[in-house]
């Protein structure tokens, strides 16, 4: 396939209109003229900036039955024995028993189809209901996504990994962890090496359970234990020490910032500065209950100018968080956040018009990713690639029943929270 006229921002953050063929799954050639091939389809770009998809890199499928059932309540005090815990209950158990229906895949299709629809290519899937790790890789399938699945317990899988899906095992939480679950870890650490994950140091409670255990923080734990390196997956890392960002930054461990769920749930917010000039890889995540990227996105670039360098780190440095960044741990997926020759074709497709103008794009400056980030929005996105592949053109997903899931989906939330 041909793109032609196409305007895309490159690696080097500059707006380029060039042609591009996408073959297979990758960008085969970027040129500023390309002659089709026999039987080549081509696809007129006119009308539209074309950015990498984004790299989502901490979610929790299926999540949108909980909204709201978790707002002004603290983490320490969810599922307890008010009218709002029981709710949470409520839908926590509905999940964990019906992992095996039609109906839990139709939940995790209605939430992937919201990544896809704000232009997310590549998830870090860390599930929501017991033991379904392997219906999550088979909807990110059917869907089209690329993720590295995180399996938990049932690492390692009865089924293999695929050339968008990679596996991961993940680390015990803060408050369950003891030694030997750690030993646990360590011995499937040691099987080949896969992506640990964790959530870690996200509360001040968390903090003091693992420290009221082991007598040190989780970050000075794993790197005790040698599980703290470059493949480390570690979300939220709220309550570091500077010790502890400079061990992140020793042994290249990738943390995940996920700067709306830590503000919403009260929780504080990341050393992000620290962590930059420790030159640590961050990447961005939505967490929980949000799907949104690109206010994501944003909040981080509000975060970066409070820092105590502004001129430092802008538009560039978000944007790259919320791509390239995650090719770290992408990489048995696939997707890169670039868009160059020889990357993964994983490309959105913006509509060009005013909300984003005027673009400027000279060689001694440029607004052009300023003006994608802060006015970009979802219900801009007309179209999307993934792999090669189109997953959604003018809105409409190529892989699954829309309306079929939305119809299923709407049943299911009658079903829990309308009363007859």
């Amino acid at each position: 396939m041909i793109l032609k006229h196409a305007s895309f921002l490159g690696a080097d953050h500059q707006l380029h209109q060039q042609d591009i063929r996408v073959s297979a799954s990758l960008i085969n050639q970027i040129s500023d003229s390309i002659e089709e091939e026999h039987n080549e389809s081509v696809f007129d770009c006119s009308g539209y900036i074309i950015l990498p998809t984004f790299a989502d890199c901490h979610v929790h499928t299926p999540d949108t039955l909980l909204r709201g059932l978790f707002c002004d309540m603290e983490m320490a005090s969810w599922c307890n024995d008010t009218v709002q815990g029981k709710l949470q209950q409520k839908i926590y158990d509905y999940l964990d028993n019906n992992v095996a229906s039609e109906d839990f895949k139709t939940l995790v299709l209605y939430a992937y189809m919201q990544y896809i629809k704000n232009g997310v290519g590549f998830i870090v899937e860390t599930g929501q209901a017991d033991n379904s790790s392997a219906i999550l890789q088979e909807c990110a399938q059917q869907i089209g996504l690329k993720a590295l699945v995180d399996y938990y317990e049932d690492y390692p899988p009865k089924i293999p990994p695929s050339s968008t899906i990679a596996q991961g095992i993940h680390l015990h939480e803060e408050e369950e962890l003891n030694k030997e679950l750690l030993e646990e870890a360590k011995q499937l650490f040691a099987i080949d090496n896969p992506f640990l994950m964790t959530h870690c140091l996200e509360t001040t409670w968390r903090r003091a359970e693992v420290e009221k255990k082991f007598g040190m923080s989780t970050i000075e734990l794993l790197s005790k234990a040698h599980l703290l390196s470059e493949k480390s997956v570690l979300f939220h890392c709220i309550e570091t020490s500077e010790q502890d960002i400079n061990l992140l930054g020793e042994h290249h461990a990738n943390v995940v910032h996920c700067p709306l769920s830590n503000s919403r749930a009260g929780e504080g917010s990341m050393n992000l500065c620290s962590m930059l000039k420790q030159n640590i890889n961050i990447t961005l995540g939505t967490d929980y209950l949000c799907h949104d990227i690109w206010d994501v996105m944003r909040a981080t670039y509000g975060e970066l100018k409070q820092g105590m360098r502004p001129e430092l780190y802008g538009s560039s440095t978000v944007l790259d968080m919320a791509s390239r960044n995650a090719a770290v741990f992408s990489s048995g997926t696939g997707y890169q956040g670039t868009i160059e020759e020889g990357s993964g074709a994983d490309l959105l497709f913006l509509k060009a018009g005013l909300e984003l103008s005027p673009l400027v794009n000279l060689p001694g400056f440029s607004n052009v990713d300023h003006n994608l980030l802060m006015y970009g929005r979802p219900h801009m996105i007309e179209h999307v690639m993934i792999n090669g592949k189109w997953i959604m053109q003018d809105r409409k997903f190529m892989t699954i029943d829309e309306q079929k899931i939305l119809a299923s989906y709407a049943e299911v939330v009658r079903n829990l929270f309308v009363e007859d």
